[in-house]
């Protein structure tokens, strides 16, 4: 700690009252964008409520006294920050000390004091101070030592606690206050693999309905981050309690945790009580990166601690958990995991979870009971794919939280109830053909064949009203005739899944130089027609470009044509996908093409079909970027030749739909162009339809 000793403010009052703050602490603090601060300023300038004057300005840098922005904030609701008060405490007054040092450690175990005793520890001699210390902790279990260490600083540091607890209202507040300050302050110890709020949040989610209990236990808490999420609920209703274990790397958990108020025990080896749920982040806060082998080592560590009933919910490198093992020990570390029958769900999750690793996977592990009744060939677990999901701020789209939550209780409970559940994210694994495959459990992951559910031919209804309505107005016949069918399980899978197994190919497309890309009149020999994303989004339409033959195979010798049937792809910027019956395509990167290889697969396995797969594709999320994850329906065997004539047939009656619509806003435009420049004339009646072009001038005159 540093030597200096901390100037005492006179009173918490007092403190803030010395304290200024320049424009951008301002929004820093208040969670809102620099200009936000300088609106403020100028539309609050004048009123009953004006914004506070400043009381330094330096070199046109103005600052202001924190106690009156502190009030006007109060006062008038803005900003985005409910601890306000707390967190400009915490950088006002840590920044003021000499020297820059911060004394977190005593300030948290101060805070711990000041939840234990609701006294004014300012109006409390030193001597007194420490004697509470030690009736609150008297084997100097997590924060007797840092409050003997304070020395000529226990005071200063008193009345910085007291201060803090009343403008955060409650020592546990101040304490997520002083600890928000470990990122400005670059204390890596305590931000080195910190989640994120949304990672946060869904730990917690997660716990509140698998295991609904006030008693959480960590055995490895880093700085209580996860402990901290879990038990501040706003529907706990007893004092929860925080099983934590002794040691040096646990003293600052217990005594963020001992703040709030809760009851924090100790949590021995081998001795987890029934009612707790463990909650675990891998590897916790403060630790340097470990090898794979090693997180997983740790999740072990996790579910020989559990007993029959209990639960656990782990959060660590997706590279580990769920992805393919990235060496044999890996595999075979994994695959013991999942031979304890213990992973009831496993969710891969967005990147840009962990603070400061934007592109870091992560994934979540819920770990429960093997399921007794169900014999060993049969167990199965649930794997998730929100790898491409939304992050709103601090928290997942509520809607799909709900969802996703709903899949991880179904997967904790009886076979029927798995079968009978309507998954959204979750989908099926049987843990022998995981262990006998390998690989990433995501990708192979299956639908469940879910009950049947008969409409009553209300779907074939609908085709042929459909059917009917189309083949009207002298068009050509889509000869679509449908009838009642009986209802059978769904079949689909994931393109990765399919990739591995040989029913899809993926060929990257070629990196053209926008010079090489012209033009392209019709049935020029020389030309090959170029597809990319602008096709496949509608900016251009498909067959207008293309490339010369002979410099294509010159510059891009290694360059693949489509096939006819060929499912021409892209990600950017959203997922989009058409098939390309002619083939003899050059498909421009970054679009690729999916080719299906073997349509019919082993034995009586449902057909592949390329529209479906376009269809599919077309239909993912705008986020949705990895391919393997997709997942696409396969169809019975004995209907996919009829159904992909009729699909063919709606596909070209779709393109000549466009087409219609292409000359229908061609000849919009060229009326309102030539009326307003005044060469063409709209003259009331009917115009001959015999009258040729070249004597339209005479018709329309």
């Amino acid at each position: 700690m540093d030597s200096t000793p901390l100037r005492p403010a006179r009173t918490a009052e007092a403190g803030l009252h010395d304290l200024t703050l320049s424009l951008p602490d301002i929004a820093l603090t208040a969670g809102v964008q620099r200009p936000v601060v300088s609106m403020w300023r100028t539309r609050h300038a004048a009123g009953p409520n004006p914004f506070p004057a400043p009381v330094v300005d330096s070199a046109g840098s103005p600052r202001f006294r924190a106690s009156e922005v502190v009030a006007w904030v109060e006062r008038t609701g803005l900003g985005k920050n409910i601890d306000f008060a707390a967190d400009v405490a915490v950088r006002g007054v840590l920044d003021a000390r000499p020297g820059g040092g911060r004394p977190t450690d005593g300030l948290l175990a101060l805070l711990c004091l000041r939840a234990y005793a609701s006294a004014v520890l300012a109006d409390l001699a030193p001597g007194d101070v420490l004697d509470l210390a030690d009736e609150l902790d008297p084997d100097d279990e997590f924060l007797y030592r840092e409050v003997a260490a304070l020395g000529a600083d226990l005071p200063a540091v008193c009345e910085l606690a007291d201060l803090m607890a009343s403008a955060a209202y409650s020592p546990g507040r101040a304490a997520e206050a002083v600890l928000a300050d470990r990122y400005r302050a670059g204390r890596a110890d305590l931000t080195r693999s910190a989640l994120a709020p949304a990672a946060l949040d869904l730990v917690a989610r997660v716990v509140e309905v698998v295991a609904p209990a006030d008693v959480v236990a960590s055995p490895a808490p880093g700085c209580g981050d996860l402990l901290h999420a879990v038990l501040a609920t706003p529907d706990a209703v007893d004092v929860p309690t925080a099983l934590v274990p002794l040691g040096e790397g646990r003293r600052l958990a217990r005594r963020r945790l001992v703040a709030h108020g809760w009851d924090v025990r100790t949590l021995e080896d081998g001795d987890l009580p029934t009612e707790a749920v463990v909650v675990r982040q891998v590897p916790e806060v403060g630790v340097g990166d470990v090898s794979d082998e090693e997180a997983l080592a740790r999740v072990d560590e996790v579910v020989l601690s559990l007993g029959p009933g209990q639960r656990a919910v782990v959060i660590g490198p997706a590279s580990a958990l769920v992805e393919a093992a990235s060496s044999p020990a890996v595999e075979s570390a994994r695959s013991a995991l999942l031979r304890t029958h213990r992973l009831r769900t496993a969710v891969l999750l967005p990147p840009g979870l962990v603070v400061g690793r934007s592109r870091q996977r992560l994934a979540l592990w819920v770990l429960g009971d093997a399921h007794p009744d169900v014999a060993i060939g049969d167990r199965w677990t649930m794997v998730a794919d929100l790898s491409d999901a939304t992050v709103n701020g601090p928290t997942f789209d509520r809607a799909m939280l709900d969802d996703l939550l709903t899949d991880v209780v179904a997967s904790l409970d009886s076979a029927d109830s798995v079968r009978a559940h309507a998954f959204r994210f979750a989908r099926f694994v049987r843990l022998p053909e995981v262990l006998a495959r390998g690989g990433s459990l995501i990708e192979s992951g299956r639908g469940l064949a879910q009950v049947p559910r008969d409409d009553r031919g209300a779907a074939a209804v609908r085709v042929r009203e459909l059917a009917e309505l189309l083949d009207g107005e002298g068009r050509r016949p889509l000869d679509v005739t449908v009838r009642r069918g009986a209802a059978q399980p769904l079949h689909e899978a994931l393109l990765g899944t399919l990739a591995d197994d040989g029913r899809v190919r993926r060929l990257p497309g070629v990196r053209l130089a926008e010079s090489m890309v012209v033009p392209a009149p019709e049935r020029d020999p020389a030309l090959t027609r170029v597809l990319g994303p602008d096709e496949l989004l509608g900016a251009v339409p498909w067959g207008t470009r293309a490339v010369d033959r002979m410099r294509l195979a010159a510059e891009h010798p290694g360059a693949r044509l489509t096939e006819p049937g060929d499912v021409v792809v892209t990600t950017t910027p959203r997922p989009a996908a058409e098939v390309d019956r002619d083939g003899f395509s050059a498909v421009v990167y970054p679009a690729w093409v999916l080719r299906v290889v073997d349509p019919d697969g082993p034995g009586d396995t449902p057909r592949l079909l390329s529209d479906v797969v376009a269809r599919e594709i077309a239909a993912q999320p705008s986020g949705a970027k990895r391919w393997r994850s997709w997942r696409v329906r396969m169809l019975p065997a004995d209907q996919a030749d009829d159904v992909e004539r009729a699909l063919r047939a709606v596909a070209d009656r779709a393109a000549a739909a466009r087409r219609e619509l292409d000359r229908l806003e061609e000849l919009a435009g060229a009326l309102v162009d030539g009326v307003a420049v005044g060469v063409v004339k709209i003259v009331p009646g009917e115009v001959d339809d015999g009258v040729s072009a070249a004597g339209q001038d005479e018709a329309i005159e």
